[in-house]
């Protein structure tokens, strides 16, 4: 995979976490949904982040996680 703005932009990747995490208000969104739509490498990579994120969440529940304080 070649390398992204998120490779080596730690405030970027901060707003792609956010932005999956639904985590931005509604100005921060369309600012980020503008840059994408302006990057091509870094819109494939988040629809990539974002695919991942709801594979995860699907398998979450059958995903028998050990205590870390028991």
């Amino acid at each position: 995979m070649e390398p992204t703005a998120f490779d080596s932009d730690g405030v970027l990747t901060d707003f792609l976490t956010d932005y999956l995490d639904g985590n931005l208000d509604r100005a921060e969104k369309q600012s980020f949904e503008d840059y994408l739509s302006e990057n091509e490498e870094e819109r494939v990579f988040a629809r990539k982040a974002m695919k991942g994120k709801k594979a995860l969440a699907r398998f979450a529940d059958k995903i028998d996680v050990p205590s870390v304080t028991a």
